[in-house]
């Protein structure tokens, strides 16, 4: 699919806000669009990753000048191109987000109200995670690192004597 054909079908099915975040991430890559044919687009923007990479420096007006986030913008783009929301992209996100965040780095953290709103947002996440269609359709895939984050969490839990 042509990059400038791809644009226009954002700009025609999808919000303002969705349609400068993608006009913004290909300005990115491409440096002349007008030309450009590349069958993998749809696959690229299906990536969960890629929005948090290329649409960094974009947050605040996202946020600000349209009230929206990464997040919204991402699940417009997918609900447009028919990917599934919960999927690899997704998934690898969250679990790669959790392994950063080590029982070491959580009990070193000095305000014990920090301490349990990191605990309850890494419990929310891994919650997430167990109820993920695409976690319990590969599960043989990310049950190791799955298993390795739950007891993780049940150690600094278990430290800082939290039931």
């Amino acid at each position: 699919m042509l990059i400038k054909t791809f644009i226009e079908n954002i700009k025609t099915n999808c919000s303002p806000i969705a349609t400068l975040c993608v006009e913004h991430i290909i300005n990115k890559i491409y440096k002349n669009i007008d030309e450009v044919n590349d069958d993998k687009i749809e696959e690229f923007f299906s990536n969960y990753s890629n929005y948090n990479k290329y649409l960094n420096d974009y947050a605040g007006t996202i946020y600000n000048k349209h009230s929206s986030s990464v997040d919204s913008v991402y699940i417009e783009i997918c609900k447009y191109l028919n990917i599934d929301v919960d999927n690899k992209y997704t998934l690898e996100y969250v679990i790669i987000k959790l392994e950063r965040q080590n029982p070491q780095l959580i009990l070193d953290l000095l305000d014990s109200d920090i301490q349990i709103q990191t605990i309850e947002n890494f419990d929310e996440k891994l919650e997430s995670i167990f109820a993920s269609s695409y976690y319990n359709a590969n599960i043989d895939e990310f049950k190791i690192r799955v298993d390795k984050l739950t007891k993780n969490i049940t150690l600094v839990k278990s430290a800082l004597q939290i039931s």
